[in-house]
């Protein structure tokens, strides 16, 4: 355990490196915060090894922390927070949400990738789970993560907003 001025020490000198790496990873701020208490609590109770510099060593804990997180996420975690669904995002008029879905039509049609407006099409058409499109198309589920992900992305730039 450490000495409490020495945890102070390097609380002091280190956090917002710390959380600023971790927040690049997790893209979120209260998540950052947590993976980075979380590092702290250990390195109190048990100290930083003396073979390991300490900035280079606290990096190393927070990333794999962030990892950690990351692979306890689901994948519709993951894609809930890259496009965040809100109330005012769905049009009330059924004249503009039915202009929205032709424009979602036309950017898929013609921005998509093939295999990223097959996933597209079998997600949100067909309803089917990451795990049968990955099943169906030989690929694994994080290629169906990313495949959706790059969609929302096109999406994204090519949608205007209010």
């Amino acid at each position: 355990m450490l000495e409490k001025k020495e945890f102070e020490k390097l609380y002091t000198a280190h956090y917002m490196a710390m959380f600023r790496f971790a927040r690049t990873l997790l893209h979120d701020e209260d998540e950052s915060r947590d993976a980075v208490a979380d590092v702290m609590l250990r390195i109190y109770t048990k100290g930083i090894p003396g073979q390991y510099e300490p900035s280079k060593y606290l990096l190393a804990c927070v990333r794999n922390k962030c990892m950690d997180v990351l692979r306890q996420m689901t994948i519709r975690q993951k894609v809930e927070k890259m496009l965040p669904v809100e109330d005012a995002m769905v049009p009330a008029d059924p004249d503009e949400r039915q202009n929205a879905y032709l424009l979602i039509m036309q950017v898929m049609e013609n921005d998509f990738p093939p295999q990223t407006r097959n996933v597209f099409k079998m997600r949100f058409d067909q309803r089917m789970t990451y795990q049968e499109i990955a099943d169906q198309l030989h690929i694994s589920k994080a290629a169906v993560y990313k495949h959706l992900a790059k969609a929302i992305s096109l999406l994204k730039s090519a949608i205007p907003t209010t």
